[in-house]
């Protein structure tokens, strides 16, 4: 029998695959995890429980998808926005965008809840409100709301839910003062549930440049907080199919004006010889007389060879034009698909009949898409129209801007656009394009983290970093679920990016599972986690919850990044869609009556006298576990919103708990002859060391059969909250003997655990 003391000191690999079990060899093997569930390795190495993610609002449509969306005005003004069936909502400061609040002045007890307003608003039946500051009936608080049966003069209105289910509010308390009603702010789109997952967006300051295949660009302008814009992007002349080679002739009635008719000699050489159709409505068309362009847009069809059209730029005369092009964008040849910022120019690629076109705006100005001047002349600053030169035909399906140039990803493979020279800007003449590396792209947005990119190989299994590597003077795109490629199964269908306080990539997964991956390349940390959170999805509780979309964004003081999920949820009976929030990776200077370790939780610091806590709708009729000023509290139920505690306390967390796991990976502690792999061996003591921990159970699988580590000290006061314990605790391990040596270790309360080196002692058999 040989014995060994071991120690690892790090799981910054993060979760490995079962294809890792016999590389005992490769580095990463003894920082990795065969689990890490519900956890975060840390880039310094230590493993830490994932925080709860908090409540925030409903989506609109429980029964519909919903997606969110970051936007970013500044490192100090950001939203999210939630984008759903014809609809977008603004949220900020953990708070969503209403108008102006109205005072209530009366709430009745009766079967039909209905609330009586002062103010100037007036409201309309269907509207979404958010009611809050009621007192004594503050089962409405803190809720959204749909108006019903609106007088107008009287100023009331009833309230359905959101299901359109009258509120009967007989068993509610009493209103006696105070609250007030908002309209929720929203701004109207075209987008149908079905279009949500194709919309593709880039920013520039305060404008957000909305993107999908079917249909064309459109700009959302923040004029201010309660004042947004959205609209049809108007480009200026172009971008443009290649000029007419065809004998057709195009002949406009008139050279200027609006209802002016077009009329094409023949067929040929529009849209590939079938004439004009219905949907080159909205297309652009330049004509050239002598030397000069000018350009129209259609606005009508009579027939193949007839249109109607806006003259925007003089046509010269009525003359039949021979040079002419179609613009490149409409619903007959598809809209752009992605793009970006690069070079001061807006780059827009990706349309269906335009799969591996490159189009830019002007630079410094990005609706404005000229070829060139009206007399021909080209210089630097016109747009730009570019195709990259492959051997097959694959669609752009994203773009991003680097230092080295613009990395454009396609079905195949990356490529570099840059000038033709180094340190030069692209320009209509000095463009040129080469592939990077062949891989091949999804049609899912990037992110970019640091110097590197991390995009989705086709099949949406591999994330791969597309990065600069001087000694090869080119991109490589190393894989990065490489050691973990079991995480993404079965595929991955959105990114997103934590810059702070940890740099984390996270990926919704198909089957709704949350994946994390915790990088900073500089110190080699590649680390994959998995999340799945508290709660269920269906009514038998044997489904987690199924977060749907992701988007990050920066605090409001900018001391972190904060991730927000679309999640959809099985509660009161029905399927509810919820916007819910991380809240922050634990830090030693945090109080413990702060720890957040709930799913879809919900937070008060009312008075310290106070058993009770409203505004638990969105969980009614759920048992939820429960932490009061530090302290785990028997699990509770949600009746009419509100819950009653066994004993006061001034903060007070509710929500689903979860558990957090972790487990190393088969330990490789050497014989007297070499490897311990495939010896049978036993853990005798396991030590810990521990770093803010309290209520960590450990054990050699899920069963954590070896219990809790009790770290409550002598001398502490009995009925206050067992201070969380740092240091190293060393316990008898009551596993039998195996082959593996593996240690297995839960959090599954309302505490914080940080595991930072975990240190079995074993013997192993030497002719087993």
């Amino acid at each position: 029998m040989g014995r060994a003391s071991l120690i690892q000191n790090a799981f910054n690999a993060g979760e490995l695959s079962s294809l890792m079990l016999g590389r005992q060899d490769v580095d990463k093997y003894g920082s990795g995890m065969f689990v890490c569930l519900n956890g975060i390795p840390f880039v310094q190495g230590g493993w830490t429980r994932r925080p709860g993610f908090a409540f925030l609002h409903q989506c609109k449509h429980h029964a519909k998808l919903a997606r969110v969306i970051p936007f970013q005005y500044s490192i100090t003004q950001t939203y999210i926005l939630e984008f759903g069936e014809q609809y977008i909502r603004f949220f900020t400061n953990h708070g969503i965008l209403t108008q102006t609040p109205q005072n209530i002045t009366a709430a009745t007890k009766a079967s039909v809840c209905v609330i009586t307003y002062s103010g100037s608003d007036t409201y309309a039946n269907a509207d979404r409100i958010h009611v809050s500051g009621v007192v004594g009936m503050t089962q409405l608080n803190n809720r959204e709301f749909a108006v019903a049966n609106v007088n107008v003069g009287a100023k009331t209105f009833e309230i359905t839910d959101t299901d359109g289910v009258n509120v009967n509010s007989t068993n509610y308390g009493t209103w006696t003062s105070g609250g007030t009603v908002a309209e929720i702010f929203q701004v109207t789109t075209t987008f149908v549930e079905a279009d949500l997952a194709d919309i593709r967006v880039t920013q520039s300051a305060d404008t957000l440049y909305l993107l999908h295949p079917d249909f064309p660009p459109q700009t959302l302008v923040r004029v201010s907080a309660l004042s947004w814009t959205l609209a049809d992007i108007t480009f200026t002349d172009g971008p443009y199919d290649s000029v007419n080679t065809t004998a057709t002739t195009l002949t406009p009635s008139a050279a200027t004006g609006t209802g002016v008719t077009l009329t094409a000699s023949a067929l040929t050489g529009i849209n590939l010889d079938a004439g004009f159709k219905v949907t080159d409505i909205g297309r652009l068309i330049r004509l050239q007389q002598g030397s000069v362009w000018g350009y129209v847009l259609v606005t009508g069809h009579t027939s193949t060879t007839v249109v109607t059209v806006t003259v925007l730029s003089t046509l010269t005369s009525t003359a039949a034009k021979a040079v002419w092009r179609l613009g490149t964008w409409s619903d007959t040849t598809g809209f752009p698909t992605n793009g970006t910022f690069f070079d001061d120019r807006l780059f827009l690629a990706g349309a269906a009949l335009f799969p591996q076109r490159l189009d830019s705006s002007k630079t410094g100005n990005y609706t404005n898409f000229s070829p060139s001047a009206t007399d021909g002349t080209v210089v630097a600053d016109n747009a730009v129209s570019f195709t990259l030169n492959a051997d097959d035909v694959n669609a752009i399906r994203w773009l991003a801007p680097n230092e080295k140039g613009l990395l454009v990803g396609t079905g195949r493979g990356e490529w570099l656009v840059r000038a033709s020279s180094l340190n030069e800007a692209i320009t209509p003449t000095n463009i040129s394009a080469k592939p990077s590396t062949r891989h091949g792209s999804e049609q899912i947005a990037p992110v970019s983290a640091g110097k590197a990119v991390l995009f989705v190989q086709r099949a949406s299994r591999k994330v791969r970093e597309l990065v600069y590597v001087f000694e090869v003077d080119g991109f490589k795109a190393p894989d990065m679920t490489l050691l973990a490629e079991h995480i993404t199964r079965p595929s991955i269908d959105q990114l997103a990016y934590q810059e702070q306080p940890q740099a984390i990539l996270w990926a919704v997964r198909s089957d709704g599972v949350l994946l994390g991956m915790t990088y900073e390349r500089d110190q080699d940390v590649i680390a994959w986690h998995r999340h799945e959170l508290g709660g269920h999805s269906n009514a038998a509780k044997t489904a987690i919850p199924v977060v749907e979309s992701i988007a990050a964004v920066p605090t409001p003081d900018a001391s972190r990044d904060e991730l927000y999920a679309v999640v959809q949820r099985y509660i009161n009976g029905g399927t509810k869609r919820y916007i819910e929030y991380g809240s922050k990776l634990w830090e030693a200077a945090d109080a413990q009556a702060d720890a957040f370790y709930t799913d879809c939780g919900w937070t008060t610091t009312d008075s310290p006298v106070t058993d009770t806590v409203t505004g638990l709708w969105h969980l009614e009729g759920e048992t939820l576990g429960a932490y009061v000023d530090g302290m785990k509290h028997i699990d509770v139920t949600v009746a009419n919103g509100t819950v009653t505690l066994a004993r006061t306390g001034a903060i007070k967390t509710l929500g689903y708990f979860y558990n957090s796991d972790g487990q190393t990976m088969p330990v490789e502690g050497g014989a007297q002859d070499g490897s311990s792999q495939g010896k049978t061996k036993r853990i005798n003591r396991v030590g810990f060391w521990l770093l803010d921990t309290l209520g960590l159970k450990f054990g050699y699988d899920t069963t954590v059969s070896c219990g809790e580590i009790l770290v409550r000290n002598w001398g502490d006061d009995y009925g206050t909250a067992t201070p969380l314990f740092t240091g190293v605790v060393r316990e008898r391990f009551e596993g039998d003997y195996d082959k593996l040596g593996q240690v297995y270790w839960r959090a599954d309360g309302p505490f914080p655990a940080n595991v930072l080196a975990v240190m079995p002692q074993l013997t192993t058999a030497d002719d087993s």
